[in-house]
């Protein structure tokens, strides 16, 4: 409980990220959403969750929970904030909870434990009227501590398929062909020759109208790949996944599946692209938390490069839509990087960069242990990222009793 003699400020903050530069509107399926997020059934169950037909990722389940959160109506109705967690496969819901409880004007509180986070967020929210956004859920447990709403809040799920539990449920479905062809058309800053067209609707087809499946393709044809080749490549490589699996399962494979390769396609083709040295610096992404800000001065750390350098492959890796734009309260500029893309830098770490996820955590410490006054950790530089994450660093590198040094 909030003791008597804490002053909490108010704020109204909306820690939505930005909507992408190739934003396509979705109507027929945000204005629905819309209405199941201020409907009457929705304040009773108090939990709308956002899941994606056939389980898939790269749907756009995100983008429209950020459009959601952007859209007058749903900023006005929720005048006391829109509050957002990137949970992921791993969470740290301690930390999404403080981070929300001090957004909430509580800067003494201390949480100790999830529980009392979770508990703290109920006290200070009961007589509130805010949306609270938890993205990209894996596990329905990680989303019960979030769920301390009062009456007059709501809590919005984005999920693959994890279900929960007394929740109003809505499944969306990919782009239809006209919005797949706006978002292309959006990727080239100019309108497409009927030629063009023609292949931009074999290429939504062929990628299954996926929009971080249509993004990748279009950075490729921007930076000069001619069409024909990157369709007969992407069908080949969807081929060849298709025959793989089929040759495992021993059956034909869905149609959930097919889309599924075409992401996969998209994401292979991509990484072809890169040089040997562009690549390790993706793969490097993958020792990072899901859905951090990735700025040039942390990035000069994880690289061991200069700011310059930093900058540059930053710039790069954005072209190749490989990282998304960030979210950032100064003029700098920052980056992000999609989910899906973070699972794949993930698992580079080990075949690109010859390290396991824990040597990885390890040898970033070191990196940043260069930077301290004699090895001590209090005596870092403030880059920005690693005050927060430091002792996430420190646990998954096992050496958590390093703390206190």
């Amino acid at each position: 409980m909030q003791s008597p003699g804490r002053q909490v400020n108010q704020t109204r903050p909306n820690q939505a990220p930005p909507l992408p530069p190739y934003y396509v509107e979705r109507p027929e399926v945000s204005q629905e959403l819309k209405q199941k997020l201020l409907s009457q059934e929705t304040a009773r169950a108090g939990t709308l969750v956002v899941s994606a037909i056939y389980g898939l990722g790269g749907i756009g389940k995100s983008t429209l929970a950020a459009a959601l959160a952007h859209d007058e109506e749903v900023q006005s109705h929720f005048t006391d904030g829109i509050f957002w967690a990137t949970l992921g496969q791993q969470p740290d819901i301690l930390s999404f909870l403080s981070t929300w409880i001090q957004a909430l004007g509580d800067y003494d509180f201390k949480p100790i434990n999830i529980d009392s986070a979770s508990l703290q967020l109920r006290t200070l929210l009961s007589d509130k009227k805010a949306l609270l956004v938890v993205d990209d859920v894996w596990h329905p447990d990680h989303v019960e501590p979030f769920r301390v709403a009062g009456d007059r809040c709501r809590v919005l799920v984005t999920t693959r398929e994890a279900p929960v539990k007394g929740a109003i449920r809505y499944d969306l479905d990919v782009m239809t062909l006209n919005q797949s062809l706006e978002l292309l058309t959006g990727c080239f800053h100019n309108q497409l020759t009927n030629q063009e067209l023609d292949y931009a609707e074999t290429l939504a087809k062929t990628v299954g109208y996926l929009p971080l499946a249509l993004e990748l393709a279009a950075a490729q044809v921007r930076d000069g790949f001619c069409w024909e080749e990157l369709l007969d490549e992407l069908q080949a490589e969807i081929a060849s996944l298709e025959a793989l699996d089929r040759w495992e399962a021993e059956e034909e494979p869905s149609d959930a599946k097919r889309k599924n390769y075409s992401l996969v396609a998209s994401f292979n083709l991509s990484l072809k692209r890169l040089s040997a040295e562009r690549l390790k610096q993706f793969a490097w992404l993958g020792v990072l938390p899901e859905d951090v800000t990735i700025t040039e001065t942390m990035a000069t750390t994880l690289w061991k490069c200069n700011s310059f350098q930093a900058k540059k492959t930053l710039r790069y890796l954005r072209q190749k839509a490989l990282l998304l734009p960030g979210v950032s309260s100064t003029q700098k500029t920052n980056y992000r990087l999609h989910d899906l893309l973070h699972d794949l830098a993930r698992n580079l770490l080990q075949p690109e960069l010859g390290l396991s996820i824990t040597e990885a955590h390890q040898q970033l410490l070191e990196r940043y242990q260069t930077k301290t006054e004699k090895g001590l950790w209090h005596t870092l530089p403030d880059d920005g990222y690693i005050y927060s994450h430091l002792t996430w660093h420190l646990e998954k590198a096992e050496k958590i009793d390093q703390i206190h040094q």
